[in-house]
């Protein structure tokens, strides 16, 4: 009966909590061409994020855009992670430098951002696409 009492307590917790966390929050995918491709052809927004695990505007970029891409606008949304240390050619290809951010929207690219670690910068690059 104790053991009932303390189950019937958590859930009573958890189900509010239930509902604060996204049931489709968008997450990053690995790039590759053909995956690209692919999301831009379905029309949907398309996040490209250039990234180094070394770089410290990279992890703040990182930080802003989970919290962001939880936003439910977002669960729609393909973003797809460039890693700057192991795919030279696509970063040459884009001709970025690392923490960047491209949004694209109908296969067109819309914004672009290098360097940028505030919410504000993020956001202004994401609503180009969104």
């Amino acid at each position: 009966m104790f053991l009932t009492r303390r189950v019937f307590a958590l859930a009573a917790f958890a189900a509010p909590l239930a509902g604060a966390i996204p049931a489709h929050a968008a997450t990053f995918q690995p790039y590759t061409p053909a995956a690209f491709a692919a999301a831009t052809k379905a029309g949907g927004p398309v996040f490209v994020h250039v990234y180094a695990p070394w770089c410290l505007q990279c992890r703040a970029q990182e930080g802003i855009l989970e919290r962001l891409m939880a936003e439910p606008r977002y669960a729609n949304a393909t973003f797809f992670r460039v890693s700057y240390d192991q795919q030279k050619d696509v970063v040459a290809k884009l001709d970025v430098p690392r923490s960047t951010l491209i949004a694209y929207k109908g296969g067109r690219e819309t914004g672009r951002m290098s360097w940028g670690v505030t919410q504000d910068a993020v956001q202004k690059v994401l609503d180009t696409a969104a």
